[in-house]
């Protein structure tokens, strides 16, 4: 790809990624509750962390999926869908970001909901998204899709891979492990954002196949690229504490591959994930440019 032709098409993305976002934006607005409403200090902390930035890339993930499948942009169903994942991402965040996890002080380049407001409203507003999220989806009439989330938060999936995450700090970590953590941590619910788009796009099962391989690829890919961005960045660009992986001994790519081999990794999955939506076609446009999107990060 050419750089101008690249260029172009991280133009058209961002446009596309700024429609997602304005329209999931505005539906976490109609569900989460007011800062007025009582007690409204959990109530600030929930809105405090959905609305402190971040480029919704697991709704971009189910609109695009949705849309790929047959489905129209905006459709109510859909951006339920859209609003109740990126609650579920943002309560997952609060919570990675406590003290007896992470420890953060910064995220989205905002102090962290444990430090804006304390612990144990963090711990609490965390479980108030995650709650209100699958109330969310409950209203959207499809166990499928209920089902299809769930089991990508829980143990088999991104609690699965933090359990494992924290009990491997300052361990000599090897590929299999780190490729455990971020498959679940990660790339479990982004490949279950592409699978319920489809899902609520009522995609055939061969389908549904292709797409589960695209997120996974690309899900684990963004971890991989997350993980260079930790080594490389800093924490102004990131708009989180930038190095602390390595300070942690978290088991990351660059710690078990390098630098230079992680790129090279990620740029792999990225080709992965294209071949396996290719069948799509055109369809499959905007699943490629986030594709890409995710790759260029680190180009």
């Amino acid at each position: 790809m050419s750089e101008m032709t690249e260029v172009t098409v991280m133009s058209e993305l961002m446009e596309y990624v700024k429609r997602v976002s304005d329209a999931t934006n505005e539906a976490l607005e109609r569900v989460l509750p007011a800062e007025s409403v009582y007690p409204s200090s959990i109530h600030k902390l929930m809105r405090y962390s959905s609305f402190a930035g971040g480029k919704r890339v697991r709704p971009c993930m189910v609109m695009a999926a949705y849309e790929a499948c047959g489905g129209a942009f905006g459709d109510e169903k859909a951006l339920k869908a859209a609003a109740a994942i990126e609650m579920l991402h943002t309560f997952s965040l609060i919570h990675d970001d406590l003290p007896c996890m992470d420890d953060d002080d910064f995220r989205r380049g905002k102090p962290t909901a444990h430090k804006a407001f304390n612990e144990a409203l963090a711990v609490l507003g965390g479980d108030a998204l995650c709650i209100l999220a699958f109330e969310v989806l409950a209203s959207v009439g499809r166990i499928d899709v209920i089902s299809e989330i769930a089991v990508a938060l829980g143990t088999g999936g991104m609690i699965g891979g933090q359990v494992v995450d924290i009990e491997s700090e300052g361990q000599k970590a090897d590929m299999a492990t780190v490729e455990y953590i971020h498959m679940n941590k990660t790339a479990a619910l982004i490949r279950a954002s592409i699978r319920c788009g489809a899902l609520l796009a009522n995609a055939p099962a061969d389908t549904l196949k292709q797409l589960t391989s695209y997120g996974n690829n690309v899900g684990l890919a963004f971890q991989v690229v997350d993980d260079v961005l930790d080594e490389e960045s800093t924490t102004e660009t990131l708009g989180k504490d930038a190095g602390s992986d390595a300070e942690k001994g978290k088991a990351t790519w660059p710690s078990v591959m390098g630098i230079e081999e992680s790129k090279r990794y990620a740029g792999e999955l990225i080709e992965k994930a294209w071949a396996d939506i290719e069948f799509l076609g055109a369809k499959g446009k905007i699943l490629k440019d986030l594709a890409e999107y995710i790759r260029v990060r680190i180009s």
